[in-house]
């Protein structure tokens, strides 16, 4: 059994995907956590390019790597991803069907987060052509030879974190809590043109039918995500569970929280690959009843 962790956005292998792997790890489990193409150690330019394409082909290349391992069974490989790992974790194992389960934390799908807000607030699309009209004036800008624009994905001040879960962030990858060398937390703004008009979760209704784990906290703004990939998901064997009182950032390394997170997590990864998820399709979910998400958070 192997498990491949993918980092948030802004982040490196060494922050919460290494510890989630570490945890992973002394349940027995192969965990491989690796930094991003063009991010931490992985090589590529421009640095910090954030493709959401070239995202999940990591994890592709990342289970690659695990099927050349004699150690690993084949049948049964697995994904874990924090933040927007998790959405590119869903997206990978649509196409991917050599992973047999999914794990989330926090799970962000990163285009919609730029098209209505990290909250889902924003109605129409008038967020995503102000970014996208900044894409395009940075990519002029490089074309005549200016210094690459960058956009912070935490704030890089702690006065700069109005909401609680910015503030936090700040404090996550610029202070000792989980601050590392490798992970500025920036992105080119180029990338917007790209990550604008992503959909981590387009086709989830046909295509994501493994075992599905969601773990969100309930102070998180970003719970409508994990909602969201709840919904559209078309495997009957999917959870969410709300960890109550926890944020999007506590997830990452609160001691309580990861270890809510890990007693979901460890059960789906041991049944992994024991039976096909092709059975385990329903199709789009006006095929079938609406599933309470409260019931199956309080059952998981």
């Amino acid at each position: 059994m192997a498990i491949v962790v993918v980092h948030p956005a802004g982040g490196v292998k060494e922050q919460t995907a290494g510890l989630y792997a570490a945890k992973l790890a002394d349940q027995g489990f192969v965990a491989l956590a690796y930094d991003a193409s063009y991010q931490g150690e992985s090589g590529g330019e421009p640095r910090q390019e954030e493709d959401p394409y070239a995202r999940v082909e990591d994890i592709r290349t990342a289970v690659d790597y695990l099927t050349t391992l004699g150690f690993v069974d084949q049948q049964r490989i697995c994904v874990l991803g924090i933040c927007s790992g998790g959405g590119y974790a869903i997206n990978a194992a649509m196409t991917d069907r050599r992973i047999k389960a999914v794990g989330t934390v926090s799970a962000i799908n990163l285009g919609a987060m730029y098209r209505a807000g990290y909250e889902g607030t924003v109605a129409n699309m008038s967020q995503a052509f102000a970014l996208l009209e900044m894409a395009a004036h940075a990519r002029t800008a490089e074309a005549r030879g200016e210094r690459m624009a960058m956009l912070p994905f935490a704030p890089q001040k702690r006065e700069e974190g109005q909401a609680p879960d910015y503030r936090e962030a700040w404090e996550y990858y610029h202070t000792p809590r989980a601050q590392h060398p490798n992970a500025p937390s920036v992105v080119p703004v180029h990338s917007l043109a790209r990550l604008v008009a992503y959909d981590a979760f387009h086709l989830a209704e046909q295509l994501l039918t493994q075992p599905l784990r969601l773990i969100a906290g309930s102070k998180a703004g970003s719970l409508w995500f994990s909602q969201d990939a709840f919904r559209r998901a078309g495997s009957r064997d999917k959870s969410l569970h709300i960890v109550e009182g926890a944020t999007h950032i506590a997830m990452y390394d609160t001691p309580e929280y990861v270890k809510q997170a890990m007693d979901q997590l460890v059960p789906l990864y041991q049944n992994a690959g024991k039976a096909s998820s092709a059975s385990n399709f329903v199709g789009p979910l006006s095929a079938h009843p609406a599933t309470d998400v409260a019931a199956a958070a309080s059952s998981a």
